[in-house]
């Protein structure tokens, strides 16, 4: 098992409401690895109408060496 470093962009959806949005974040994370520690590092709104915002994450993750 080795740690990495995981910078991802997430798509914030208009229909979600913000009380959904920690799920979404560590779904998208664990496609990376089992998250250990993760930030939002930047938030801007979304040039896509389908988008309420987009966010910069940053998180560590631990993966296996398979």
């Amino acid at each position: 098992m080795k740690l990495e470093l995981v910078e991802l962009e997430v798509n914030w959806p208009n229909c979600m409401v913000i009380q959904k949005l920690r799920k979404l974040i560590l779904n998208e994370i664990r496609n990376h690895g089992e998250p250990i520690r993760w930030a939002i590092t930047s938030s801007e709104a979304s040039s896509n109408s389908e988008y309420f915002r987009t966010l910069q994450i940053e998180a560590v993750v631990l993966v296996s060496n398979d």
